[in-house]
């Protein structure tokens, strides 16, 4: 193993996987931030805007969203990925029942970019480096290159130990081990928001993939790092996911394993694909190569192209070679930036930077927005007085420019002078990923079939333990919170046992008419409010298996206050009615498939569940026993 893993450290690939990682998982988690950001008093309030938290929320929100902005960009990508952890344990260890199983994933990731180099290619980081070491006679061009170990980390603690931990809580599960543990979870109209019952059908082919699923987890762990394994593996767990997209209203948690499983993608890929059209410019770009400027802005546009759609002439070139400096005075160019586009039209100034954003496809919207009249005009302005007052010294090593660093990293440390920084760097690694190996082998051991395995052998209960089995709780307490390291109790027996009712939330107007929050839809189906945090808060907190009226109560009041002033009624709730719909369903028989079972419990009717009142910013709760229906 120790060898394994400092091959890993040694060898050296491409960064580009990693940067294509990094900006996936920023944006998928901007969209849950945004998400949290909208449904904020939900969360985080005592009671959704009558009885507020005790901080403005919107506030620490609005810091994460920030700081991820700056790391999907690269910019001072180390520092913020120290604020962006900093927040998620903030933010993420407030929510209590709300918090669902993507959590962990976001603070095992936030917490591996502090270290991980994933803004080594397509970052404004390595634009600052280009620039800040580059003069008119000299380009730095930063390493691309990184230790391929850094590409198993995020894939090792965000996907690997959640299966293997998985394992041992499904192989003891009725609905896994009779092959339902994709089937069941799909038929059950609340859980999911998209109806397949052509596959569900499929009995064979449902029973098929849950053994599938059971025999992933166990292995994977154990493959993913094998170079004949890992096209497989990635292109089976994105398969699993992207059901998981389709299916269940939590996309955000399938399109975040989705992003880690991108690091087992090879990196021969990559480059195949921004290379591919590597020869295929359609824009000619006239820049001064002897103007410290206009070297900045070549290499600032070089590093933004990823399809190098723009090619750089300069004005010094031989006339022979460009016909369009037969045209135009060399003196003119030096003082505009000119360019020709594929079909000979030629464009100066701010004209050139609009044509260059156009073919940078990232930045299309920027040009666009350059092309409105009021801010075409401005930015002409900005642009004529930048480039009257440039700078047309030239550039020399002594006036501009700086040497470009020397970073040695075979290099003594000084105060341990037996290691090297490479040294330092690889114990570091090592220790991390035994670390969290230990931590989740500890909280296994209070898994279901370990469990069973200590009745087994009479351990169960001893004082010994009693101990480990105690211990165990407290460290995954502990490491939930900071690392996401927990056990994953996913779909398990007890989330289907007796949860044989549909809850709906129905306001009623002054004209008696029935306005349906989007909670649950006619069909017994999650609605648009009820994604992520509000699916476990509706699905597994509000209603259950075994209703818990205090829980029911508490959370009809929270969505119901939430939707009201969202809507326009008035914020301390002064008479509002809402109607309580109940589904009864089918609870599964002998944990056996059944046809057409979700399309079955759709067609279910709706029966009266009571109603609540809200009097004078008050909630009144007439819920009836809903078990009893």
């Amino acid at each position: 193993m120790k060898k394994y893993l400092k091959n890993a450290f040694i060898k050296k690939i491409d960064g580009t996987g990693l940067a294509i990682f990094r900006i996936t998982y920023c944006l998928i988690l901007l969209a849950e931030i945004s998400q949290m950001m909208y449904f904020r008093s939900l969360i985080f309030d005592k009671i959704p805007f009558l009885e507020p938290a005790e901080i403005n929320f919107a506030i620490p929100i609005s810091i994460w969203l920030i700081a991820v902005i700056f790391i999907l960009f690269g910019a001072f990508t180390r520092f913020f990925a120290v604020i962006n952890y900093l927040m998620g344990l903030i933010l993420i260890g407030s929510i209590q029942s709300y918090e669902y199983h993507v959590f962990y994933q976001y603070m095992a990731i936030n917490f591996l970019m502090i270290f991980i180099p994933v803004s080594q290619c397509f970052s404004l980081d390595r634009l600052f480096l280009k620039l800040k070491y580059s003069n008119t006679t000299f380009q730095y061009n930063p390493p691309k290159t990184v230790s391929q170990i850094y590409y198993f980390l995020p894939v090792f603690l965000a996907i690997g130990l959640v299966y293997f931990d998985s394992f041992f809580l499904k192989i003891c599960s009725h609905v896994w081990i009779n092959g339902l543990g994709m089937w069941l979870p799909a038929s059950m109209p609340m859980m999911v928001h998209t109806n397949l019952s052509f596959l569900l059908n499929c009995k064979y082919l449902m029973i098929f993939l849950g053994y599938v699923t059971l025999l992933f987890e166990a292995i994977f762990l154990f493959i993913f790092f094998r170079k004949k394994w890992r096209v497989i593996a990635f292109f089976i767990g994105v398969g699993f996911h992207l059901g998981i997209l389709i299916l269940f209203p939590i996309p955000w948690f399938a399109l975040t394993v989705i992003a880690v499983y991108l690091l087992l993608v090879p990196v021969s890929w990559w480059k195949r694909l921004f290379s591919a059209r590597k020869d295929y410019s359609t824009l000619s770009f006239y820049y001064d190569a002897e103007c410290p400027l206009c070297i900045r802005t070549k290499i600032t546009i070089t590093h933004l192209d990823w399809f190098n759609k723009i090619s750089f002439k300069t004005v010094q070139f031989d006339s022979q070679e460009n016909q369009y400096i037969n045209h135009i005075e060399t003196g003119l160019l030096l003082d505009n930036i000119y360019s020709v586009d594929v079909n000979g039209r030629v464009y100066s100034g701010i004209d050139t930077y609009i044509q260059v954003m156009k073919r940078i496809f990232y930045l299309y919207p920027i040009a666009l927005l350059l092309k409105l009249p009021g801010i075409y005009y401005v930015g002409k302005r900005i642009y004529s007085y930048i480039a009257t007052n440039r700078t047309t010294v030239r550039c020399t090593e002594e006036n501009c420019g700086y040497n470009p660093p020397n970073i040695v990293e075979d290099a003594k440390v000084k105060i341990l002078t037996n290691l090297t920084l490479a040294d330092l760097k690889f114990l570091g690694l090592k220790f991390l990923i035994h670390f969290f190996l230990v931590i989740q082998l500890i909280i296994i051991y209070n898994s279901s079939l370990i469990v069973a395995g200590r009745e087994l052998i009479h351990l169960k209960n001893t004082k010994l333990d009693n101990i480990i089995s105690a211990g165990a709780f407290k460290i995954n307490e502990v490491t939930k919170v900071l690392f996401g390291s927990t056990s994953h109790s996913v779909f398990l027996d007890a989330h289907f046992n007796g949860y044989n009712h549909i809850v709906a939330i129905v306001y009623l107007n002054k004209n008696g008419d029935e306005i349906w929050l989007p909670l649950i839809d006619r069909n017994g189906q999650p609605s648009y409010y009820n994604y992520g945090t509000n699916w476990r808060k509706m699905s597994f907190s509000t209603n259950n298996g075994n209703i818990n009226i205090v829980d029911m109560n508490n959370g009809v009041r929270d969505f119901t206050a939430f939707w009201s002033v969202k809507n326009g009624l008035p914020i301390n709730l002064a008479n509002a009615k809402f109607l309580i719909k109940v589904k009864k369903i089918d609870s599964l028989k002998n944990w056996e498939w059944e046809k057409d079972f979700l399309s079955k419990q759709i067609n279910k009717p709706w029966m009266d569940g009571g109603y609540i009142e809200w009097k004078n910013g008050k909630f009144v709760s007439h819920i009836k026993e809903i078990e009893k229906l």
